[in-house]
């Protein structure tokens, strides 16, 4: 929730995804068949309490089905933002880089509601 990615990087992600992962995963990230649905309720009972490190070594290994690691690290990280994006999490002033310890140390969680 501290905006691990900026906006321009997210629309980036938003066209590489349009290209490389829609056809699978549908424009909306519902997913479809063995297309693991990136949205909602649904995204976070699988990513929730992982790190963006082990999203990130997935997506970069084994995506695009049909072309498994052709996405560049760079390609992978804006992919992710648009996930990250969609699913409203905040965005900040910086990219997500491609570090794989820097992703390795953010998580993903659910937004806390607000202490009374």
């Amino acid at each position: 929730m501290d905006g691990v990615y900026n906006d321009d990087q997210a629309a980036r992600g938003k066209t590489v995804y349009a290209q490389s992962c829609s056809n699978c995963h549908m424009d909306d990230l519902s997913g479809g068949g063995q297309a693991l649905p990136l949205a909602g309720e649904a995204f976070m009972s699988i990513w929730e309490n992982q790190s963006l490190g082990d999203m990130f070594d997935l997506v970069h290994r084994t995506m695009p089905q049909d072309k498994p690691g052709s996405l560049t690290p760079e390609a992978t990280v804006d992919v992710m933002a648009y996930i990250l994006q969609y699913n409203q999490f905040p965005s900040g002033k910086d990219e997500l880089k491609t570090d794989p310890e820097l992703l390795k140390a953010i998580v993903i969680a659910r937004k806390t509601p607000p202490k009374q």
